[in-house]
């Protein structure tokens, strides 16, 4: 039951990184998204995934309450982990993101966060 569920989160993570690792090697010069990030960044959301996963097969899910504040703790410690990551990263001495790069994050935590929405719910 477990692995059936942490199939579609699995295909989003191989099919991001084929993705990326595909446009890293094609469209290094012709683009300023930086793929590594976004690597960087579905390996995070990935491994959070798991965490939140395995945090809430352990709650109640026919209560309402249960299943709201699982997923507002899940969302509270990505955001924690990724403002986290955001410091580290601006005390570096690296150039700057840019906007493609960071709506291309946004886009891979909104598909993370709305599957983990599905598991609370029971449709995997």
């Amino acid at each position: 039951m477990a692995r059936k569920q942490i199939v579609p989160i699995l295909i989003v993570f191989i099919l991001a990184n084929a993705i990326l690792l595909f446009s890293n090697a094609y469209f290094i010069e012709a683009t300023t998204v930086k793929f590594r990030f976004i690597m960087a960044v579905n390996v995070m959301l990935f491994a959070l995934s798991i965490f939140n996963f395995n945090r809430i097969r352990k709650v109640d899910l026919s209560n309402p309450r249960a299943m709201v504040n699982s997923v507002m703790i899940g969302t509270i410690l990505k955001m924690v982990v990724f403002a986290g990551a955001a410091l580290i990263y601006a005390t570096q001495k690296l150039p700057p993101v840019g906007m493609p790069t960071l709506l291309l994050s946004m886009t891979l935590y909104l598909i993370y966060t709305w599957l983990e929405i599905r598991w609370t719910q029971g449709k995997y």
